[in-house]
């Protein structure tokens, strides 16, 4: 696997038709993947810049994916994440796109770009969320409607089905570079997932603690894993061992490993994503 850097110029695939693409659109990159599902240590992970200097977060993404030919190529398949901060979880009642927007405009009535929907079949819920507007479309006739989920879903799907095997109730923290996702998990069932754009350690100690005490979580019987960054980490573990009696950080699952040894430096949703499959 490739260390991750700002270009795609390393990548020379031979047979890409065995190979599958997966993409993050961040606020201000866009990250990838590349794998052949049946070649061991197979991954290629990397991440392209963009260039948001002229004001259009659509027109970014398109210079960057056209720049890249390597992002082009005609994969098995195309997965792409989108991290979004204005989003809404349903539950499977809401089967139809028009009833899941439709409750989405009713909750987020200024929002001015499209809503794309996903289905968590884990989960047994969707989530509505916002994305640029025209995003979709060019996503669409780029690479062959390929799903779109939201940055949750890996998160969601992955801890919900781990947490099969455990009884009782734990949380679930993910620290990102633009803000922290939260999941609760007792008796098998998910109560919560949650976003939040803070990254100052006191306030993503101060979300978690709230959510814990809304939750009726105890602080001797229940668990508190961590994932994310790393500074971050360091940053908060100390203050919630203060409340919290287990604080500790996620396991790497060791499924990943299979894709590439060096998986732990990839993105870490991309990672969970390949790993819903």
């Amino acid at each position: 696997m490739s260390n991750l850097s700002d270009t795609t110029s390393h990548i020379d695939i031979r047979q890409p038709e065995f190979w599958t693409l997966q993409l993050a659109l961040c606020p201000k990159v866009i990250q990838y993947t590349l794998f052949d599902v049946d070649e061991e240590n197979s991954l290629i992970a990397g991440e392209v810049p963009l260039d948001l200097s002229g004001g259009s977060y659509l027109k970014a993404v398109e210079n960057a994916i056209y720049d890249n030919p390597a992002l082009l190529q005609d994969y098995k398949q195309v997965r792409v994440l989108i991290f979004s901060q204005h989003f809404m979880i349903l539950p499977p009642e809401y089967s139809a796109e028009t009833d899941a927007e439709e409750a989405f405009r009713a909750m987020y009535a200024d929002a001015k770009g499209d809503v794309a929907t996903c289905f968590l079949p884990r989960c047994h819920a969707h989530i509505a969320f916002e994305v640029e507007k025209g995003l979709i479309g060019f996503l669409h006739r780029t690479f062959n409607i390929p799903p779109i989920v939201h940055h949750l879903y890996p998160l969601m799907e992955h801890f919900k089905w781990q947490d099969e095997r455990r009884t009782g109730a734990c949380m679930h923290l993910n620290l990102r570079q633009e803000g922290i996702d939260m999941l609760i998990v007792r008796d098998k069932q998910l109560l919560m997932a949650n976003s939040i754009a803070c990254t100052a350690p006191d306030d993503v100690v101060y979300y978690a603690l709230h959510a814990w005490q809304s939750f009726n979580l105890e602080a001797t019987r229940h668990e508190l894993f961590i994932t994310g960054e790393k500074a971050l980490r360091d940053a908060v573990i100390p203050t919630l061992r203060k409340y919290v009696s287990y604080v500790m950080p996620s396991i790497f699952p060791a499924a990943a490993l299979k894709i590439g040894q060096d998986a732990v430096k990839a993105p870490f949703e991309l990672i969970l994503l390949a790993l819903c499959e």
